[in-house]
């Protein structure tokens, strides 16, 4: 296996441009509104040994869960505080899409290399608060 070697200046400007892209996008109920990177190690099973970026996306509030969700099955209840599951998948498929577009930098995986978390507004503000207690 060749490894390609990491070009960390590259790989910044790659980030910034995927994640200036993704704040310019809306992706149904998913609103985003800043963003933040850094490279992930791959996972233990994978067979690529290169990184794949993270980009950490915090988004408007996902919509309010429906009165009745603390009476559904916990399953059915997790996703209801979160964001429609199609939307979800559409801001990591045209993330995906997209840095395919551009052109990948070297030293990120080729096969899946980015992975976008989506983290509530609200939730990223309390932390900030407090943290600077």
């Amino acid at each position: 296996m060749v490894i390609r070697a990491r070009d960390e200046q590259t790989i910044e400007e790659f980030a910034q441009t995927v994640g200036e892209w993704l704040l310019a996008q809306r992706f149904g109920s998913i609103e985003p509104v800043a963003f933040r990177h850094y490279l992930g190690e791959p996972p233990l099973d994978s067979t690529d040994e290169l990184p794949q970026l993270v980009i950490e996306l915090t988004v408007e509030d996902p919509p309010p869960p429906p009165s009745d969700w603390r009476s559904r099955p916990i399953e059915e209840a997790t996703k209801l505080l979160l964001w429609p599951e199609k939307d979800m998948e559409a801001v990591e498929s045209a993330a995906i899409q997209y840095a395919h577009d551009l052109g990948l930098p070297d030293g990120i995986r080729l096969r899946w290399p980015l992975r976008v978390v989506c983290l509530e507004r609200s939730g990223v503000e309390r932390l900030r608060k407090t943290a600077g207690r």
